[in-house]
Parts: C-alpha cells; structure tokens; sequence
C-alpha cells in the first residue's frame, strides 16, 4: 500500500538548504517522519538514496509498507530526489551494551565554529564546538573532526530525526585537510539508531565523524553521535562523489 505523507512542516525551508540543495539530514529526518507516522514505529536504521538536489518548497512525500518479516521496513520516497528504505524496532529497549565516550569537556567552555550562512545556510540551525584543531579548509593532517554539537533552541525533532540530522551536520572529513571548498555530495547515507538516540537528556551531542579512504572521484566517511552522558546515540556511513579533485 502507498499513502501519501502530510507531515508537520509541509514543505522544506530554504534556511536549510546545504549548497545546491536541502540538507540531506534534513531530508532524511523527513523521512524517518513519514515511516513513524504511516506506522507508528521508531526508526531502528535507513539507508537513503539520494539521486538529485532535493529543492526547497512543499514535500512531495510518500510511503510504501514492505513485505512482513523478521526486519520490517518501509520505502519512503521524496519526490524522485530520494529514496530511503526504514527498518522498524519492535519496541523501545534499554541497552545491554554499547560504546560510551569521555564527555567531560563542557560544550559552553569551547570557541564555536562560525561558518558562512551564505556558504551553508542549514548551519545557522546548529550550535558547533569543536573540541579537536581541525577546522574546514585548514590543510589540517588529518581527515576528521571531533565536536560538541546541537540544535539551536525552537526546532522541534523526535530524539531519532534529531540524530539524522546531526549525522549529517558536519562536512566531509576532507574538509579537514583540504584548503578549498570542493562539491562533495552525499548519494547514499546510512544510519543506525541506538536506544540513547530516543533518551538523550540534553541538547548537546559529540560528533566524531572522519573519512575513512578516498579515491579521486569519491570517499567514505563515517560518524558517531554521543549523548550528553557519552552514550552512543547513533552511527553512519556515507558514499560521496568528489567533483573537483584539486586541493
């Protein structure tokens, strides 16, 4: 069965379009929206497919049940710019185990990190401290950042959106040593959502996210999102195209 998603908001602000396109952790925390409300279900991971600029303006949103099994999913489709394929939790559990980090740096004790809203327009939603010296554009030695992240006060996200889109907050680990900006687009992003991503008791979250290999015309990165308490809240791993290969 397909339905047709009428989410809150309806449509995709322009405040939160990346370059040439609406943030694709916004996108996809649209997304993750339209699996709960068809199915009243928590987003447990997605993998999504990003084919073209999602452009701001109404969302074009619809959803598809899968076939019953022991992993139930549904496809969500925005537009024909994306697509995503939602597994569902059976049910909210506590975790037996899952990896913990050192949080005692405090998130209000850092420099925050100022990028150009004309550059990247979704950034003035986001609060960015970094905790580690790299920083976009420096020529830095390494492909990775490390800092405390949230959203700015009034968004309102269930703690799994909320997570989509800090997944997705930070540009590529390239960014890192590179000395000028690139187009490095994401075409497929996939995130995994633990049972912290849901009971985060504060706004501020760690990003570790770094590129992982590269080649000339795309890389890999991976991230990891901890709550306040440095409980592991989610994982990703994306595929991006390198466009302009000079440094």
């Amino acid at each position: 069965m397909t339905t047709t998603f009428d989410p809150f908001p309806t449509r995709f602000d322009d405040t939160w379009r990346a370059f040439d396109g609406i943030h694709g952790g916004m996108v996809l925390a649209a997304m993750l929206r339209a699996a709960s409300v068809e199915t009243g279900a928590v987003p447990a991971a997605a993998t999504a497919h990003f084919y073209a600029p999602v452009r701001p303006g109404p969302i074009d949103m619809t959803v598809q049940r899968g076939p019953a099994g022991r992993s139930p999913g549904v496809q969500v489709r925005a537009g024909t710019a994306a697509t995503a394929l939602v597994r569902l939790s059976r049910g909210a559990a506590a975790a037996r185990h899952a990896p913990s980090i050192e949080t005692a740096v405090d998130p209000d004790s850092l420099a925050g990190l100022d990028i150009p809203i004309d550059f990247a327009p979704f950034s003035q939603h986001l609060d960015i401290r970094p905790i580690n010296a790299a920083r976009p554009f420096a020529g830095g030695p390494d492909p990775e950042f490390d800092v405390w992240i949230r959203l700015r006060p009034g968004l309102e996200f269930t703690g799994v959106e909320r997570a989509a889109i800090l997944l997705d907050a930070l540009p590529p680990g390239l960014f890192a040593i590179r000395t000028a900006p690139a187009p490095i687009p994401t075409v497929e992003l996939t995130a995994h959502f633990a049972p912290a991503a849901g009971s985060a008791t504060g706004p501020w979250h760690r990003l570790r996210h770094r590129t992982v290999w590269w080649t000339s015309d795309e890389c890999v990165d991976e991230t990891e999102l901890f709550t306040t308490d440095g409980e592991l809240a989610a994982q990703a791993r994306q595929l991006r195209r390198i466009l302009d290969t000079s440094r």
